[in-house]
């Protein structure tokens, strides 16, 4: 039996949930019915992130099977067309730039929802393979939108740069800001010298020894330092780490972290070396300098402003001095990726169009 509903968000990862949090409690909060639609990408680490904010999504899809990326895509678009045709929303909202990004945007689009609205919308690398396959998927959902809330004036530059229409960009700010401040209200503020490292991007599977052989010179020359290693449920990758940095006294190999987790062991740490886009957003908040282990970035104002270093991860000393250059700022770090208010500005805006 079909129904209707106003709005349907199409998450598949963790840091969608994280991201799409706050503009689903603003939707709830201005009483417009929506729905939330979780494809089972990620779906242990969904299911701990909803846990913790508190929502319980309306439909938990499983991850269909699948060999590959393309196929994976395939019963995604399966999965979602279902429930689109059962709610017929709308709004359909979708985040970023993995596969369910892609799927939710296209089954919204052959379905003729009269608004799709792409959340951290006009990210770009520059190149096709960096990341893989985010920067396509990113590109190709920006064709299919037709309301895209970028989170800087950079990605809106972006944006027009394609030939989008200025009337259909909003800039918004990033809601991953927004989950800081309503989630994280008060962070602690015991500072240590601790180094948390995360890698997770495919581009860089292997060049994990680089990663690994760098972190353990920055450790050697900061002897009264210690590294928090994040493992990848990915147990090839796990592995990998592991068999570089296991025993060594200066480093704690850990398992995913939950949310609060990170943002605890993120706000306590003098430096991050990390391949997430996230994590490059979330990091300033708490005047934490990044190291990115790539060589492009989506995310260049924190690069601009001198509070993070694209160090690749490929030349370990570039890497270790990378790090050291982080260590030693001593301006005062503020977060360029916006100020908290993201989400009302969405939902603001979709409300006028509604």
């Amino acid at each position: 039996m079909q129904t209707h509903t106003d709005v349907t968000i199409v998450t598949g990862t963790r840091p969608e949930i994280i991201k799409m949090a706050p503009v689903y409690q603003e939707l709830k909060n201005q009483n417009i019915l929506v729905r939330w639609c979780h494809s089972g990408q990620h779906r242990e680490l969904a299911e701990q992130a909803f846990e913790y904010f508190k929502i319980v999504p309306n439909q938990m899809l499983s991850r269909p099977p699948a060999s590959n990326l393309s196929s994976l895509l395939s019963g995604l678009i399966q999965q979602v067309n279902d429930e689109l045709n059962q709610f017929l929303p709308k709004v359909v909202l979708t985040h970023g730039d993995t596969l369910t990004t892609m799927a939710g945007t296209l089954t919204a689009f052959l379905n003729k929802i009269p608004l799709i609205g792409h959340v951290e919308a006009g990210l770009r690398s520059g190149s096709m393979d960096h990341p893989f396959p985010e920067e396509a998927n990113r590109k190709v959902v920006a064709v299919m939108a037709n309301r895209h809330y970028a989170p800087s004036e950079h990605a809106r530059q972006n944006l027009l740069h394609e030939g989008k229409h200025n009337r259909d960009i909003v800039v918004t700010g990033n809601t991953v800001i927004d989950a800081q401040k309503y989630f994280v209200p008060s962070p602690p503020t015991n500072i240590n010298n601790n180094i948390l490292v995360t890698v997770h991007r495919r581009e860089n599977w292997d060049k994990i020894e680089t990663i690994c052989i760098a972190l353990r010179h920055i450790l050697s020359e900061f002897k009264d330092y210690n590294a928090t290693v994040v493992l990848h449920p990915n147990p090839d990758l796990t592995q990998k780490i592991c068999s570089y940095l296991s025993n060594h006294k200066q480093i704690s190999l850990v398992k995913s972290l939950s949310y609060p987790e990170l943002q605890c062991t993120l706000a306590t740490s003098k430096l991050v070396l990390t391949d997430s886009g996230g994590i490059q957003e979330e990091a300033p908040t708490y005047g934490v300098p990044v190291v990115v282990l790539r060589e492009t970035t989506e995310r260049p104002e924190a690069v601009n402003a001198g509070v993070a270093s694209l160090s690749g991860a490929s030349n370990i000393s570039r890497i270790v001095m990378s790090a050291i250059n982080m260590l030693n700022i001593t301006k005062t770090i503020t977060n360029p990726y916006g100020d908290g208010s993201a989400s009302r500005r969405i939902v603001s805006d979709l409300q006028n169009l509604m």
